[in-house]
């Protein structure tokens, strides 16, 4: 069930609501959050149902063993418990997304054959497990837990993040689940919750999904070894570098949209990374709660920045090639954490060894270093998008000139017209969270909170009806729903 189907946003959705501000306003606080519970358990359901098993088994294992981490009589005992979750929730991400891959390399070193398992990967197996791995270690190192299982099993399940993230912290949630148990939910959350799901379907529906639609034959032919010409190259390079931009920009929004049409504020997970000026910057914009979780629980113990500067930057080249296998069990997506992890690597090695490359701020050198990072970005995501390594070849080799083909592929003018308009909006716009002035701040009030270049949308009775047209134009241009793109990861 996709956040821009019908069958979310006409039905599922419309419910969900009903059914819990009826239950607080009828049978109170804590029949309204076990109702949503229910719901976003029956959400995941519609996906697979054995596979909600695994997540209610994944949730149950993970309650029993945050327990012991946190108030084990010895340290041992919690050190063990927590090494025993992490293993736990690795092996079944192993299992599932992994083991083929890893068998069939394997076996073709050794030249024999891998039969395929085959299993279908669990939607948000890589989210959920991340989550609640970093509540394991939360759990040992502050020696506190969450005592009731159903605002933990919230904690997991609850629909808006489960599938694609952000990766939320049981700190962040908490004090949230629990004031859904004792207090009304501010209606201004609500306005704001519908204003920024708007925008995230509007990006989705209309500008991600029809630029897939116009690249996504240039990308099959890449993968057949049909000859490209240097114009569909460039076209399925930039238009993907667009699409998963919108697809996962209007994701986050949705996300957000919909928690806080809950009541619960979710994690800003995407900040404009297109506007980045370096590598570094760009992954402090790009699935920021990814990057955090990275540098928490595998940079940190990896050893961090505390054995001198060269094993600081091994640190930081083997954390972002983990970064990239997370994404998905294929060459194409090592390399493209590969390319990353090497950049990424030279920027806090030119960041030490050459100083003065770094203060380079005037106009031209910001706008050099934001070109340079936008064209590593966009060569990287070639890797990222293609079926195979020989497929991703093919473009580039396109895109060079090299290929011999005639202009077959060519996309439609429209659809060149839509990323015109897609690229400025993602390069110079202030993009959907600075115009709602979105805070995942627990401490400061929404309507109350300072603009961003003084651009703040409020619930007024104009910007209501802009977001109603747009939320209108957004359900109108879902009649040909596509999954998200971090949906398969």
């Amino acid at each position: 069930m996709l956040f821009s189907s019908y069958l979310f946003l006409l039905g599922f959705l419309p419910l969900a609501l009903a059914g819990f501000y009826g239950l607080r306003a009828l049978a109170g606080f804590r029949a309204s959050v076990s109702f949503l519970l229910i719901a976003s358990l029956l959400f995941y359901a519609c996906w697979s149902l054995s596979h909600l098993f695994l997540l209610c088994g994944s949730i149950a294992l993970n309650f029993l063993i945050g327990k012991v981490a946190a108030t084990g009589p010895q340290a041992v005992i919690r050190r063990g418990a927590v090494i025993l979750g992490v293993v736990a929730n690795l092996t079944a991400i192993f299992w599932f997304k992994y083991l083929d891959f890893a068998g069939g390399n394997i076996t073709a070193l050794l030249n024999s054959e891998w039969r395929l398992l085959g299993f279908l990967l669990p939607l948000g197996i890589s989210f959920f497990t991340f989550q609640q791995i970093a509540y394991l270690v939360d759990c040992y190192t502050s020696r506190s837990y969450e005592s009731r299982f159903r605002d933990y099993a919230l904690f997991v399940s609850f629909f808006p993040q489960l599938i694609a993230g952000p990766i939320v912290h049981h700190k962040h949630t908490r004090p949230q689940f629990a004031s859904l148990n004792r207090k009304p939910i501010d209606q201004t959350m609500l306005a704001y919750g519908v204003m920024i799901f708007a925008l995230g379907l509007a990006k989705k529906t209309m500008i991600a999904d029809p630029i897939a639609r116009a690249i996504d034959p240039i990308y099959a032919a890449a993968a057949m070894g049909d000859p490209l010409s240097m114009a569909a190259g460039w076209t399925a390079a930039i238009g993907y570098t667009l699409q998963i931009y919108f697809d996962f920009s209007g994701y986050c929004d949705m996300a957000i949209g919909l928690g806080l049409m809950f009541g619960v504020r979710l994690p800003i997970n995407f900040n404009s990374p297109y506007k980045a000026r370096s590598i570094i910057e760009f992954w402090r914009r790009w699935h920021i709660t990814l990057s955090n979780f990275l540098r928490d629980y595998v940079y940190i113990p990896l050893g961090g920045n505390r054995s001198g500067e060269l094993m600081r930057l091994r640190n930081i080249f083997l954390t972002m090639l983990i970064g990239g296998i997370w994404h998905g069990a294929a060459w194409t997506f090592v390399i493209w954490g590969a390319i990353h992890a090497t950049f990424i690597t030279a920027n806090h090695a030119a960041r030490i060894y050459f100083p003065r490359l770094d203060a380079w701020r005037s106009f031209s050198g910001l706008l050099t270093k934001q070109f340079m990072t936008l064209a590593i970005v966009i060569l990287a995501w070639v890797f990222f998008r293609a079926e195979s390594i020989p497929a991703a070849f093919a473009v580039f080799s396109s895109m060079a000139g090299a290929a011999d083909a005639s202009p077959v592929l060519i996309a439609h003018p429209a659809a060149y017209g839509l990323m015109a308009f897609a690229a400025l909006i993602a390069l110079f716009a202030p993009n959907s969270l600075q115009i709602t002035g979105y805070t995942d701040r627990l401490d400061q009030t929404l309507p109350k909170l300072p603009a961003i270049d003084g651009r703040i949308m409020r619930p007024t009775p104009l910007a209501a009806m802009s977001i109603a047209v747009m939320l209108t134009a957004g359900v109108m241009a879902a009649w040909q729903p596509a999954i998200f793109i971090y949906f398969n990861f």
